[in-house]
């Protein structure tokens, strides 16, 4: 019965599965995703003594964790948040373990179901920090070295060259193939739990330190060799070599500590272990994991087929007040924000003297897949940007309410940008919160519609003049979004 159900779950919840796999198998950072489950089938294989030892028996408690797990996947499925929706699918897993099999079994191969969740494709929000970590150590090590370094955000200049920790070398990927790599040699090597904790710990504890190690090798490598090595594909090459010999001293000192592994013992004969359920309480957990598990896909397939609202006109005052007119001449900028599939959008530019500001804003009248407002697809501009550079965001707690700033430049501009979100009439900065207005306004009104506004103008040399003029455009623009998103 349980591999029965578990062809349900797969089968009706396979637009989750197959999102997790195609990131498996696009994104070199969660590459490592392929394996978690040939992992996870041979370290349960390993337990299947183990598993023959306890009778299956069906739990009742193990269906209200899979109506948990399944809540939490509708909610992240009418908010959209796909990593809360992929993490609800896994956990699905251990809890059909439990409620059909028992917990007894569940117990035995509990380590590899807790490996299962390694292969979320998550982590993402750890990007930015680990960038200016790596900034951080590489600047801090090149002073102490008496290196003269000018730094902004996350580049940073010596007098042989420009640095700038992108993406590439947040050491994300090295974080995530070492805490994978790390789970599992915990678990073959050590019967401790204690043991398997301060090991998985040093493994995500260790990268991190040492690919700032790794960036202020680079810098050093082209430095000294007048900008010749390392500057490259080279430097890449470089890093994962540094990472392979990381790793292989983090294990060669964790074999140190290394256990037998501990023999499985049968139970004994007559014990609750051997004890066998009734007929009637394994259909009834069958019947009740089935009614479960095809719920939430039917209520979502019901919303989905809601028509898409009016587009709204998008159009803004020609003029706003205090001397801002709406501006036909020549554009301060081409650049534009991106945003996915927006049902409507429209950008406008405005002046006031020499003062110019940009409006864009984006409309989005229901949220689907690669067509809602919150999305990694969104974004300001993509890293290693041709021309554009972000030299650093932040989130302002002004009122009325909080913006997001961020800071491009280019070879001949910089750009101040204040953006936020409104869902339905509540702005908000945060997408996670932007994500729960959704889900609320959903499942109260059946109504998902919302937008983003973007303001951008030249940046001064003095910062605060400019964030004072895009928050004083701001407070004159507000009053017309409404009428500008009414069809």
């Amino acid at each position: 019965m349980f591999l029965l159900l578990l062809a349900v779950l797969l089968t009706l919840y396979r637009d989750t599965a197959i999102s997790m796999a195609e990131i498996w198998w696009r994104s070199e950072t969660f590459a490592h995703g392929l394996l978690v489950v040939p992992i996870f089938a041979w370290l349960a294989w390993r337990k299947r003594e183990a598993i023959s030892n306890v009778s299956p028996q069906p739990c009742l408690w193990g269906l209200a964790v899979l109506a948990l797990c399944l809540a939490g996947w509708l909610a992240a499925e009418v908010s959209g948040v796909q990593v809360v929706r992929q993490l609800s699918f896994v956990a699905s897993i251990p809890a059909l373990v439990i409620a059909v099999l028992g917990w007894r079994i569940a117990w035995v191969i509990a380590y590899p179901l807790a490996f299962l969740f390694l292969g979320v494709p998550m982590g993402e929000n750890l990007m930015l920090p680990l960038m200016n970590f790596t900034a951080d150590f590489t600047v801090s090590a090149l002073q102490l070295m008496n290196f003269p370094v000018y730094r902004e955000g996350t580049f940073f200049e010596l007098p042989s060259g420009s640095w700038s920790v992108v993406e590439a070398c947040s050491g994300l990927r090295y974080l995530i193939s070492s805490v994978t790599v790390g789970a599992l040699f915990a678990y073959v090597s050590y019967r401790s739990i204690w043991r398997r904790a301060a090991f998985i710990v040093a493994s995500f504890v260790v990268p991190i330190i040492a690919n700032g190690f790794r960036a202020l090798m680079i810098v050093l490598l082209a430095h000294y060799s007048d900008m010749k090595i390392a500057t490259g594909v080279d430097h890449i090459i470089y890093g994962w070599v540094f990472f392979g010999v990381i790793m292989l001293l983090l294990f060669w000192v964790g074999s140190f500590w290394q256990e037998r592994e501990a023999e499985d013992v049968p139970p004994q004969a007559g014990s609750a272990a051997w004890r066998t359920v009734s007929a009637l309480r394994t259909g009834a957990v069958g019947i009740g994991a089935a009614v479960l598990l095809a719920g939430p896909p039917l209520y979502v397939a019901q919303l989905a087929q809601r028509p898409l609202p009016l587009s709204p006109g998008l159009v803004l005052p020609v003029e706003l007040g205090d001397g801002w007119i709406l501006d036909q001449g020549a554009v301060l900028t081409d650049w534009r924000p991106r945003f996915q599939n927006p049902d409507r959008q429209t950008t406008l530019q405005y002046r006031r003297n020499d003062d110019v500001i940009i409006v864009h804003l984006a409309w989005y009248g229901r949220q689907r897949q690669d067509a809602e407002l919150i999305n990694s697809g969104n974004y300001m501009i993509e890293q290693e940007h041709d021309v554009w550079s972000n030299v650093g965001e932040r989130i302002l707690p002004v009122t009325p309410h909080a913006l997001r700033e961020t800071e491009l430049r280019s070879s001949r501009l910089r750009l101040l940008i204040h953006d936020w979100y409104v869902v339905g009439d509540t702005p908000t900065a945060n997408g996670v919160i932007a994500k729960l207005l959704f889900a609320r306004n959903l499942l109260l009104t059946g109504d998902d519609a919302g937008y983003a506004v973007v303001l951008y103008t030249q940046k001064l040399e003095d910062r605060a003049m400019s964030q004072a003029l895009l928050r004083e455009f701001a407070a004159l623009l507000e009053p017309g979004l409404e009428k500008a998103v009414s069809p």
